[in-house]
């Protein structure tokens, strides 16, 4: 078992670069240490550096089987009491929720902001679904996932949204994989469809409108590559556009509570005594 995205020159870079800003980044979850704090008051997107550092990060094959033992328990009774409570596109909060979690159970993750296409078998007859960072109407964010080695995508909710049609036949529940499937965006994955048709008379191109209007989502872009996950023959894909998370601890976490439960209680309820001890 490995990681595929690490990068030791990466490591070392953010290495030095915590180092210097005196944050200590030996324990996943630093981000909540009073310098790392500091300095993202200073820089807002100070928080891009930790995801950049989990992903860049060299794991053993020892730590990546009990990370893997340890998510897969999270996210199998996270998914059970979100579907429990009927609540569609939680995605946001409960990506939020998984990762203060694993940050609990000393696992390197990261929540992050993406849109997601979905594309069907030519056998369904039907479109494809699009989550769209760019859309019309009043929305937080098109969608949410963490970023855990050794899985490139846990997504609690992808069975869990309100799509236009049923996905049961196509996607029966959570979508977890520890498989590096790298993809390539397109700006329709990013634009509604009719907003798409109007950039080339305002920008002449999609990738000048996001230089000129949404630089920093560029550069996640390019930092922490889109990815792909097969389920069957329908395929997911998801293109990373920002790093979010929340910012209160796991007991904090009260915005959204499955079926009357708060995340720290569906954490030292359900989840935790599933968890081995060393």
């Amino acid at each position: 078992m490995s990681w595929m995205l690490s990068n030791r020159e990466n490591e070392q870079k953010l290495e030095k670069l915590f180092r210097d800003d005196g944050v200590d980044f030996s324990l996943p979850g630093f981000y909540d240490e009073p310098n790392f704090l500091k300095n993202e008051n200073h820089n807002p997107r100070y928080l891009e550096n930790y995801a950049h550092y989990v992903e860049a990060r060299a794991y053993d094959s020892e730590y990546l089987t009990t990370a893997r033992e340890k998510i897969n328990i999270a996210v199998k009774i996270l998914f059970a009491e979100v579907k429990r409570d009927g609540r569609l596109g939680a995605c946001i909060d409960v990506s939020g929720m998984l990762g203060r979690m694993l940050d609990r159970l000393g696992i390197w993750n990261y929540v992050a902001t993406t849109t997601m296409t979905i594309d069907f078998p030519a056998s369904a007859g039907r479109p494809s679904e699009y989550f769209w960072n760019f859309d019309e109407g009043p929305f937080t964010a098109a969608h949410a996932i963490v970023v855990a080695p050794p899985f490139y995508v846990v997504d609690v909710t992808a069975a869990l949204q309100a799509y236009t049609r049923p996905v049961h036949n196509f996607i029966q529940n959570y979508v977890i994989s520890e498989i590096f499937n790298s993809a390539s965006w397109q700006p329709e994955d990013l634009m509604n469809h009719k907003m798409l048709r109007h950039i080339p008379l305002q920008y002449g191109t999609f990738k000048n409108f996001l230089v000129k209007t949404n630089s920093a989502m560029l550069s996640v872009m390019k930092v922490l590559p889109a990815r792909s996950v097969s389920l069957g023959e329908t395929s997911l894909k998801y293109v990373i556009v920002a790093v979010g998370g929340t910012i209160e601890p796991l007991e904090g976490v009260v915005g959204y509570k499955p079926c009357g439960r708060t995340a720290l209680t569906i954490f030292e309820k359900d989840i935790r005594p599933l968890i081995k001890t060393t």
